[in-house]
């Protein structure tokens, strides 16, 4: 899995890629989605499913599951790929609460999830920064 920093200051954004990721495609859903931010990223997913998912103020845990397309090849099909992250302590503590979740697809086909979250304290840290300094977002391996 593939992750991507953007930050802001007060907003951090975790650009999250997981290889075969498909969005969810239809017209409810993308109206129901457009007033009401889902409190799992799971229902925007038509071929991922969060089997566990931990976000508090000072940590993040997931495991994603992905269901490889149904291909007639021998021996590939219904190939389910896991993604796990699991940091242990956030550079900066965040509100849980406020967290939102969404789906992008761009035109390569490539879905991501885009996890933005507030941070409550350590404004000044710069996630992308300490990534780019530690090799890691996780303050409790350094």
């Amino acid at each position: 899995m593939a992750i991507f920093i953007q930050d802001s200051g007060a907003k951090v954004q975790l650009m999250l890629k997981a290889f075969g990721l498909k969005k969810k495609k239809s017209l409810l859903n993308s109206i129901v989605t457009h007033f009401k931010k889902p409190g799992s990223p799971s229902k925007l997913l038509s071929n991922g499913q969060f089997t566990n998912f931990d976000l508090t103020s000072t940590s993040i845990g997931f495991t994603l599951n992905v269901q490889s397309d149904k291909k007639k090849k021998k021996g590939n099909g219904n190939r389910v790929d896991t993604f796990v992250l699991d940091i242990k302590q956030l550079p900066s503590s965040v509100n849980a609460e406020s967290a939102e979740f969404e789906v992008m697809e761009p035109s390569s086909g490539e879905c991501f999830i885009l996890l933005s979250l507030i941070k409550t304290d350590n404004l000044n840290v710069n996630w992308k920064e300490f990534l780019s300094s530690h090799g890691t977002i996780d303050a409790s391996s350094i």
